[in-house]
């Protein structure tokens, strides 16, 4: 799978360029929002309406797979097993919860509760 840059100030990527060019429309920017509610101005009453700041356990998964991309699941799966050869349960039940928020048939298969979909 290949994976491509592309800016969103670009000319062909701008809402409704062409009428913009004929002057018909203001050109609008195509721009990305960040969904982080800590990041955002006003972020305090971001939370207090109801956004729920992210969780734990995804940033975990999500900083699992930025150190081993799409091996993440085999590498949770290895962390799990060697957390219970070591007899340290807590370790062992959070890398298979990792491991289940990549592939839950291999957490499942490993020995971890089904996640509640």
């Amino acid at each position: 799978m290949s994976v491509r840059f592309a800016s969103t100030n670009h000319p062909l990527r701008r809402l409704g360029w062409r009428a913009a060019r004929r002057g018909l429309l203001a050109p609008a920017l195509a721009r990305a929002a960040n969904d982080n509610p800590a990041a955002a101005p006003g972020a305090a009453l971001a939370l207090q309406a109801g956004a729920a700041p992210f969780e734990p356990m995804l940033i975990a998964a999500l900083r699992h797979f930025a150190v081993h991309g799409l091996a993440a699941a085999e590498a949770a799966l290895a962390e799990a097993h060697e957390a219970g050869l070591a007899g340290d349960t807590e370790a062992r039940a959070h890398w298979l919860a990792i491991t289940a928020l990549f592939d839950r048939r291999r957490a499942v298969a490993a020995g971890a509760p089904a996640p509640a979909a």
